[in-house]
C-alpha cells in the first residue's frame, strides 16, 4: 500500500516547489511598467474586461459618481522573484479571474481602476530567513505606488475613491494607504478601504492610521475594512506572517487581535448571522483550471460568474479574530479549504453583501 502525505506536508512541499532558484537581484527585475500605456492597467472603466461582469445585472459602463483602486491578489507562482506582465502567462490570465471575482463586486458603484504590476511570486510570502520575499514584495509595491499616484493625476478629477484589494492586493494596500492617503492631500476625497485577505494587527492601526478608523458599521467613512475567513473552529494559532510596518518588514502571530469586520453585519460582534440579501459567486470558465498553480501559458479562457442558488451560509468574528463560516454552502466548499482556510473564497462567498455595503457606504457619504 502507498503512504499518503498528509495535506501539511504535501502544502509544503508545494511550496518548496516555487522556491527561485537565486536571489533577489535588481539587475533581473522584469521591466517596469508605464501606466500613461493603457495596456498596464488591468481594468480602466471604459476598458471592455472582466470588472464589468454581474450574475444579476445588465453590466453598465457609464462614468459613475465614485472610483475604486482595485489591487488584485497573487496570481503568479513562479520561480522568478517578481511576474513580468506578460499577456501569454498564466499569470496575467489570473488576474483577469481575480477582476471577475474581486473587482466585479465594486463595479455597480464605482469607476474600476486596476494595474497591472510585477506581482510578487506566491513563495515571497514563505521566505522568512532572507530579504529576498520583502523585497520582492518592495519592488511589486513600488508599481502600485506608481500607478496610484498616476490614477490621482490623470485619472480621479476630485471623486471620492475607494481602496480595494485581496491578499497580496491587500497588503499593498495597508501600505498605500499609510503612505499615499493618511495625512496627505488624498484622504478629503478618501471614502473607505476593503483590504481583505491579509493581517492588519490592530496594535499598528493608530501609528500606520493616525486619521483613520476601524469600521464599526455599514456606513464608517476614513475607515479600514477587513477579514480573513475559514470553517467553524478555523485556527492559525502557530503561523505567522511577513507584515509592513511604518518602519520596515516584521514577522507576525497571524492569530492575533486584527481587524476584523463581519461582511454580514459590518460590525465586529461575535454573534451568528445570515445576509438573505447575499450573493455568493463561482467563476464559470470554458478552460481555466484555477488549481492548476503550476501552469504557465494564458489559455484564454472564457469567463463568467454566476450566483450560487440553494445553499446559504451563516457567519460570525470568532475569538480569535477570524471570519468563521458554516451552514449548506459551507459543507458543500470545503473540501477546497486547505486545514480549513478559505482565503480563495474571502470575497466570492460575500460578493452581493460587499457590492451592496459598497453602496450604501457610497450614498452614506454624499448625504
Amino acid at each position: 500500500m502507498t503512504k499518503k502525505h498528509s495535506p501539511w506536508k504535501n502544502n509544503l512541499e508545494f511550496i518548496q516547489s516555487l522556491k527561485p532558484e537565486y536571489d533577489f537581484s535588481s539587475q533581473t527585475n522584469p521591466e517596469k511598467p508605464n501606466y500613461l500605456n493603457l495596456s498596464n492597467w488591468a481594468a480602466l472603466p471604459d476598458k471592455d474586461g472582466f470588472h464589468h461582469l454581474s450574475p444579476d445585472e445588465v453590466p453598465q459602463k457609464n462614468n459613475k459618481e465614485f472610483d475604486v483602486f482595485f489591487i488584485h491578489p497573487t496570481g503568479y507562482f513562479g520561480k522568478q522573484w517578481n511576474s513580468s506582465i506578460d499577456n501569454t502567462s498564466a499569470a496575467y490570465e489570473r488576474t483577469g479571474s481575480h477582476l471577475a471575482t474581486q473587482a466585479s463586486a465594486f463595479s455597480k458603484t464605482c469607476n474600476v481602476y486596476a494595474p497591472y504590476y510585477r506581482q510578487a511570486t506566491y513563495y515571497s510570502f514563505f521566505d522568512i530567513k532572507s530579504n529576498n520575499g520583502s523585497n520582492a514584495l518592495d519592488l511589486a509595491y513600488s508599481d502600485i505606488a506608481d500607478a496610484f499616484s498616476l490614477y490621482l493625476t490623470k485619472h480621479n478629477h476630485g471623486k471620492p475613491f475607494f481602496i480595494a484589494g485581496h491578499s497580496q492586493g491587500a497588503l499593498h494596500g495597508q501600505r498605500l494607504i499609510n503612505e499615499y492617503i493618511s495625512q496627505t492631500d488624498a484622504y478629503k476625497n478618501f471614502v473607505a478601504a476593503y483590504l481583505i485577505g491579509y493581517i492588519l494587527p490592530t496594535k499598528y492601526f493608530n501609528e500606520m492610521y493616525p486619521d483613520l478608523s476601524i469600521s464599526k458599521s455599514a456606513i464608517d467613512h476614513k475607515s479600514i475594512i477587513s477579514w480573513c475567513t475559514g470553517i467553524e473552529g478555523f485556527s492559525r494559532s502557530r503561523a505567522k506572517s511577513l507584515f509592513r510596518t511604518s518602519d520596515g518588514w516584521i514577522l507576525e502571530p497571524m492569530e492575533q487581535s486584527i481587524v476584523c469586520q463581519n461582511p454580514f453585519s459590518w460590525n465586529q460582534q461575535h454573534d451568528w448571522v445570515n445576509d438573505p440579501n447575499n450573493i455568493s459567486i463561482r467563476l464559470k470558465s470554458d478552460k481555466l483550471s484555477l488549481a492548476d498553480y503550476h501552469a504557465t501559458k494564458n489559455t484564454h479562457s472564457k469567463l463568467s460568474i454566476e450566483a450560487i442558488s440553494g445553499l446559504d451560509f451563516e457567519s460570525r468574528i470568532s475569538n480569535n479574530f477570524l471570519l468563521e463560516t458554516r451552514g449548506p454552502l459551507i459543507d458543500k466548499i470545503k473540501r477546497f479549504a486547505n486545514g480549513g482556510d478559505l482565503h480563495n473564497f474571502d470575497i466570492p462567498l460575500f460578493w452581493g453583501a460587499i457590492r451592496n455595503n459598497v453602496q450604501i457606504r457610497a450614498e452614506a457619504y454624499v448625504k
